[in-house]
């Protein structure tokens, strides 16, 4: 009588692709808020006081405590000792208490707190330990709670990606585990363009921008995450109890491990070529949408929608060229060759674009776009007049015959426009655009939308540039460009990831992994930040966020690209003298296997 072998619950394809989607569906939402508020930069300086600096900080928080306090390298530890079901549930708690705490102080109520004044007199660092954190003095209170929700976030999204990888190879294992990998990063990717396309249209509903709608959304998906964790624990626990705790475990991290590593210059290469790389991409990817913007003369929907297409293409084009380096290699000149892609694009970026504008126009039309200041008229009793530099086009007025007084309009000339009448239909007074670019939203920096007064008065708008929207041809360039940058980030990650067990010895891959994802979240952490620094330095006097000229940040991304392609091609020349085999296939038959001369 033949034995009956037994049957687990991952040897079915429903339960195996159930716990993928429960895995992935987390993940997908952690990616949502990493990235909600980045297409919403303008609008957070316009409503919350954020200006680049504070913006880059922000955003480099995220990082803030896998890089100084080593939670990257712990979150591993913990996942080693309490495996994947408390891991995840924990991470996806950690996740959602961060952004809770982002959401709440974006909120009026945060705004109307004893912590809204604690923030404003505290952490006001300088001098260099305060360089290093994500505060400094002048920070608007908001963005310094927002930091805090953020790096704690960051811990927890951290946390659930390794958690997720471990848990993909526990039901995967054997069987169709690199596909459930791909599909995983994948649904990833399509979460940042979910974000950069629903997340302006969420927070433009109604009146005027309101941010923390669109992060409280968020956070109502991380809940949704968090949950889908819970019921995936129940599915890993009945898998664990039918064939015992069998979880594959790669070495713990060792601090002697170390030595090992760090001493070996092919593995400061690669560590190297990683920060430069991802340094010019997910920070990129925070200042993308208003870098549109202001290149183009675009809205930022359609800024947004526009750079969508680069995780859409990442996501698609990676598990192609996965398959072909597993086939037929050639695995350090992808990671050249995608260097060189990136450099092209941000050079674009920089120049490119601009050049493609054209010059200034000398008069004004329906359909330019308008730098200009604009003061308020007889501001109502015991007031200031309101004072600020705006960014429109008349297009976008409502009322047509209030932009007809903008007509052949030139630089220094001034006209009087009402806000009530701009913004309403002249023939149906009872409409109001809402959602119109250009003035009421801008003012609103300087005072309160729901002000009778602000809605109401005359204000005397000069002109002071007028400029030409970007045509057919400057969208076509943006949008090639932002599909090759797409190509380039699936080229690196595609090739990087699988080229490391080659050039580290197996028992050191673990503890070499941790390293290096500590050394490219250090980039991470600073990028944002630096960027932020080097866009205020290039446009001292601008106050407008549509206003910003972004040529230097763009050519520093560039730079990094140039930097990245060099140590490419060294890397390239240690595998030709070294023969670690990063151009043979991953695949290989079994009389071609490579073998492991040591790292040096």
């Amino acid at each position: 009588m033949a034995e009956q072998v037994k049957e687990y619950l991952n040897d079915k394809a429903w339960a195996r692709w159930l716990a993928l989607v429960l895995l992935a569906m987390a993940m997908f939402f952690g990616y949502i808020f990493m990235d909600v508020l980045s297409p919403l930069q303008s609008a957070l300086q316009v409503t919350k006081g954020w200006n680049p600096d504070a913006y880059g900080h922000f955003a480099g928080s995220e990082t803030f405590l896998n890089v100084f306090v080593f939670f990257l390298i712990f979150a591993g530890i913990i996942l080693d000792k309490m495996g994947v079901r408390f891991t995840a549930i924990l991470s996806g708690s950690v996740m959602f208490i961060g952004a809770f705490i982002n959401y709440f102080a974006l909120t009026d109520t945060f705004a109307q707190s004893g912590l809204q004044t604690f923030f404003t007199n505290n952490l006001n660092f300088t001098g260099f330990w305060g360089d290093i954190t994500p505060f400094f003095k002048g920070m608007p209170a908001s963005a310094k709670c927002s930091a805090i929700g953020f790096m704690i976030f960051g811990c927890g999204v951290e946390m659930a990606g390794i958690t997720v990888s471990r848990g993909i190879v526990k039901w995967f294992a054997g069987k169709e585990m690199a596909l459930a990998m791909g599909v995983e990063m994948a649904l990833a990717r399509v979460g940042v363009a979910v974000v950069f396309v629903g997340s302006p249209l969420i927070a433009r509903v109604g009146q005027s921008w309101v941010v923390e709608r669109s992060v409280g959304f968020a956070v109502i998906l991380l809940l949704i995450g968090l949950i889908s964790f819970i019921v995936y624990s129940f599915m890993d626990k009945k898998l664990e109890n039918q064939i015992g705790n069998t979880e594959e475990k790669d070495d713990p991290f060792k601090i002697s491990d170390l030595k090992y590593i760090l001493s070996s210059k092919v593995f400061w290469v690669v560590a190297i070529l990683c920060v430069l790389y991802y340094s010019a991409i997910f920070p990129f990817q925070k200042y993308a949408a208003n870098m549109l913007q202001c290149t183009l003369g675009i809205s930022v929907e359609a800024a947004a929608l526009t750079f969508a297409v680069f995780p859409l293409g990442a996501a698609a084009i990676t598990p192609f060229l996965g398959n072909f380096l597993d086939r037929k290699g050639k695995g350090a000149t992808m990671l050249i060759f995608g260097a060189l892609l990136m450099i092209v694009c941000h050079l674009t970026f920089a120049i490119g674009l601009p050049a493609l504008r054209g010059a200034d126009l000398e008069k004004t039309n329906d359909d330019t776009i308008i730098t200009a200041t604009a003061k308020e008229v007889n501001p109502a009793d015991g007031e200031k007049a309101i004072e600020t530099e705006i960014v429109f086009r008349p297009v976008h007025l409502y009322n047509k015959e209030v932009a007809k007084t903008l007509s052949d309009k030139g630089v220094g000339e001034t006209v009087r426009i009402n806000i009530a009448d701009a913004f309403t239909d002249a023939e149906n007074p009872e409409n109001v655009d809402k959602r119109a670019d250009g003035i009421v939203n801008l003012l609103n920096s300087q005072v309160d939308f729901k002000q009778a007064s602000a809605l109401t008065s005359d204000f005397d708008v000069t002109v002071k540039r007028i400029q030409q929207p970007a045509n057919w041809l400057g969208m076509t360039v943006a949008f090639l460009a932002i599909i090759i940058l797409g190509i380039s980030f699936s080229l690196v990650p595609a090739s990087l990831w699988p080229s490391v067990p080659k050039l580290v010895d197996g028992k050191l891959l673990g503890s070499a992994y941790a390293v290096i994802f500590w050394i490219q979240n250090i980039g991470l952490y600073a990028f944002p930040m630096i960027i932020g620094a080097v866009l205020m330095a290039a446009n001292k006097g601008v106050e407008n966020p549509l206003s910003y000229n972004y040529t230097w940040p763009m050519l520093l991304f560039a730079l990094l690209g140039v930097l990245a392609l060099i140590f490419g091609l060294i890397l390239k020349a240690i595998d030709a003298k070294k023969h670690y085999g990063l151009e043979l296939p991953n695949i290989k038959a079994d009389d071609k296997e490579v073998e492991f001369d040591g790292m040096e």
